[in-house]
Order: C-alpha cells, then sequence, then structure tokens
C-alpha cells in the first residue's frame, strides 16, 4: 500500500502551516486596506474594502485540518499578495 495525496482532513501536519496560511491573508488583506487608506474616491475605497472582507472570509473558510486546503489557500492568497505588489 502506498501513500497516495487525499484532500481527508488530517490531524498530523505541522500547525504552523496553517499559521502561515493565516499570516499570508492578512498580508493580502493588509495590502488591501493600505490601499483603501490611499483611495481617493468612494468607489476605490469600497473595492479595497470589499477585498479585504472576501480575504477574510476565504481564509476563515480554510478547513485547518485539511492539509491539501491549508497550502492550496496559502499558495493563492501569496500569488495575490505578489500580482498587487507589482
Amino acid at each position: 500500500m502506498t501513500d497516495m495525496p487525499s484532500d481527508e482532513p488530517i490531524d498530523d501536519y505541522d500547525p504552523m502551516i496553517y499559521d502561515a496560511m493565516r499570516e499570508a491573508a492578512n498580508r493580502l488583506g493588509g495590502l488591501y486596506m493600505e490601499r483603501w487608506h490611499l483611495a481617493e474616491s468612494e468607489a476605490d475605497k469600497e473595492k479595497w474594502l470589499a477585498l479585504n472582507h472576501q480575504v477574510w472570509r476565504e481564509s476563515r473558510a480554510v478547513d485547518p485540518s485539511s492539509l491539501g486546503a491549508v497550502q492550496s489557500a496559502r499558495a493563492d492568497f501569496v500569488a495575490r499578495f505578489r500580482a498587487e505588489e507589482l
């Protein structure tokens, strides 16, 4: 029998992986809030605030016991942060 990757929740992975995912979400949300503070129009303020709330909801929806979900969410938040930095 071989160990195959699974989407099933597991409880034997390093919990710092979940913390790293939450930190990536916080960085992205923080970038959006920085842009909110710098926005000059109400429409732009609403846009950045909505994006910040979306990131918060997404990060809260990740199952902390699913290694695959945590890793996928972290990679997504990091990629979005890097794309916004450009």
